[in-house]
């Protein structure tokens, strides 16, 4: 690591906490009872107490015996994810699960809100990630975490930097709750104007169920065996769900072993979630069983509109719900979609419809494409500020 400030000790963790945690023990979670917090429960920062799960007092009196969480220690998640910290703030007793340790202060050597600020630091996350293990998933040894060096000023100097840090990070983080808010606002008005549309056309013009115009054609899947990770001569690429958020999971087959294949301008249905009914297009390839190609009679609607239909809240909120429900059904409740009905004016009308549909999505999004960017400017002042604290230039 990089010099620590000349007036500030250096300590290995361990000199300074006592680690307790539970490796190697699984929880027999129960309805009621001691409430268990894991890592899940902890965030960058802070504790979120839900999901709530909770073991016996009975199990808690005999596994809990290698230390009991006190109000006022910091928790430490030592996999997925890795390195998050909270502070316990909790007036009740709580039992801790497996990748989370406690840590408690040694004879008051730190103030827990500055232990945890040292943690969330760019300079220990680096130094915590360059010793963590592990490929996709990272995790580090308690044995490793405890030979980690901590910087501690005197208290008086801890204190200083807490209370500087808290003051800023507050305001800070009411920006950044008011941004947050406004871009889900502005992701409603989005869906409620589309939704609004879609509402005075049904009142306008004759509606049918989908299915009267439209066809919904399942995939199919070919077995991984036959998969390829290169393209090679007469093969083309299987479309999967995930493919329409990343390009890390390209696969190829052969094209002779399906008849299922899509373009980027067919309408595509995520049959499978979460989350369940996703409406997708832009990419060419064959279609796994997970994804439904949705083919309108072109002569009455339009792919375009047909696309902005099937992602209108109301089909969304509706589909959703039925397909949850049904019996046995985990995704899209095909006979419902098919029976939903839908508003089939002129087709020269359809394309202002979705020429306006376009437009107002543009617009707002390029409201919450500030916002973003006010976000991501927020969040990287908190981490300059950080830097500067344990560079002693705060």
């Amino acid at each position: 690591m990089d010099k620590w400030p000349k007036n500030w000790n250096i300590y290995q963790f361990d000199d300074i906490a006592k680690f307790i945690d539970y490796r190697g023990y699984t929880p027999n979670k129960t309805d009621s009872g001691v409430p268990l917090i894991t890592a899940k429960n902890v965030r960058i920062g802070f504790l979120n107490v839900e999901p709530r799960e909770y073991i016996s007092q009975e199990e808690y009196d005999v596994r809990m015996t290698r230390g009991f969480p006190q109000k006022g220690d910091v928790f430490f998640t030592t996999e997925a994810p890795l390195g998050y910290v909270a502070i316990l703030d909790l007036d009740y007793k709580v039992a801790i699960g497996q990748r989370l340790i406690t840590l408690q202060a040694k004879n008051n050597a730190y103030i827990s809100r500055f232990l945890l600020y040292s943690i969330l630091s760019n300079r220990f996350q680096k130094e915590l990630y360059k010793k963590a293990t592990g490929t996709t998933v990272k995790g580090i040894k308690s044995s490793i975490l405890k030979k980690i060096q901590i910087p501690l000023p005197p208290l008086p100097e801890q204190t200083r930097i807490v209370s500087k840090l808290d003051a800023l990070f507050a305001r800070i983080d009411k920006c950044i709750a008011l941004l947050e808010e406004n871009i889900k606002h502005t992701n409603a008005l989005i869906d409620s104007s589309i939704a609004g549309i879609f509402d005075h056309l049904a009142n306008e013009y004759q509606c049918s169920p989908l299915l009267k115009y439209v066809d919904f054609i399942g995939g199919s899947q070919p077995p991984k065996s036959k998969f390829s990770n290169v393209s090679k001569e007469g093969y083309v690429r299987l479309i999967q769900i995930r493919d329409y958020k990343s390009n890390n999971y390209v696969v190829y087959i052969d094209k002779k072993s399906t008849t299922k294949f899509c373009n980027e301008n067919d309408v595509m249905i995520g049959r499978y979630g979460p989350p369940v009914f996703q409406i997708l297009r832009g990419l060419n390839g064959a279609y796994n069983v997970a994804l439904m190609k949705a083919v309108p009679n072109e002569e009455r609607l339009t792919k375009d509109y047909l696309y902005y239909f099937l992602q209108n809240s109301k089909i969304q909120g509706y589909i959703i719900s039925i397909s949850q429900r049904s019996a046995g059904q985990s995704g899209v409740n095909k006979k419902a979609l098919e029976m939903y009905e839908i508003a089939i004016p002129p087709l020269s009308v359809q394309m202002v419809v979705v020429t306006k549909i376009k437009s107002l999505i543009d617009a707002l999004n390029k409201l919450i494409g500030e916002q973003q960017s006010k976000l991501t400017y927020l969040k990287a002042l908190k981490s300059s500020l950080l830097d500067r604290a344990f560079k002693g230039e705060l």
